[in-house]
């Protein structure tokens, strides 16, 4: 279980890394995306392909490394009030 979490951790890594290195030619494959360059302004499609290419690295590292779980479980308990555990 462990080498299938390390090695799609850094699958997700390295996709991460390499459309941050090559986002003009991503863009230029994809094209605009017309509801964010609506919303966030011209040009706006090469910043929105560059954040998430940092969060496909961050979440690539913390699937590798098994921080994800307690992350998500740290990011997401102020929720945990609107969704409380059943009763058994």
């Amino acid at each position: 279980m462990f080498i299938q979490h390390f090695l799609l951790g850094l699958f997700l890594l390295a996709a991460g890394v390499v459309s941050l290195k090559y986002n003009y030619q991503l863009v230029g494959i994809t094209g605009n995306i017309s509801w964010v360059e609506k919303y966030l302004g011209a040009g706006s499609t090469y910043f929105f392909f560059k954040m998430l290419s940092i969060v496909a690295c961050i979440a690539g590292f913390l699937y590798m490394t098994g921080l994800a779980s307690p992350f998500f479980s740290w990011l997401l308990s102020p929720l945990a009030v609107f969704f409380p555990k059943p009763r058994n």
